[in-house]
């Protein structure tokens, strides 16, 4: 699946590149438990989305890597469509050589975002 075909309320596979990491932030469950918490910015040859890691999640990737996301599903919060792990989901680190660059891919967003 592609970036561009993501849609709320779907579970998805797919394989992206790391463009850009967040800082972790602490917030505070509903319970009053603080979390960790980073967005990370996701993107394929079709576009880009926010992926939302929790607590040891945010430590298991680092900016440029490729990495394969199974069984994440996606949602909608403050108008932006997101990917989640959940609780199911299983993020794996890849080296796939083959993968467009995150200079390929920055490129490609600039370009498209001008057309």
């Amino acid at each position: 699946m592609k970036i561009s075909e993501i849609r709320p309320d779907m579970t998805v596979d797919i394989k992206v590149r790391v463009l850009s990491m967040e800082q972790p932030r602490t917030v505070r469950s509903k319970r009053g438990m603080p979390l960790r918490v980073s967005e990370v910015m996701i993107g394929d040859s079709s576009g880009r989305i926010p992926l939302t890691l929790w607590q040891k999640q945010i430590y298991l990737v680092k900016l440029d890597d490729v990495i394969e996301i199974t069984n994440a599903w996606v949602s909608e919060y403050q108008g932006i469509t997101r990917v989640s792990l959940g609780r199911s989901g299983k993020l794996t680190v890849v080296d796939d050589p083959g993968f467009p660059s995150i200079h390929e891919l920055l490129e490609d967003l600039r370009d498209n975002s001008q057309s």
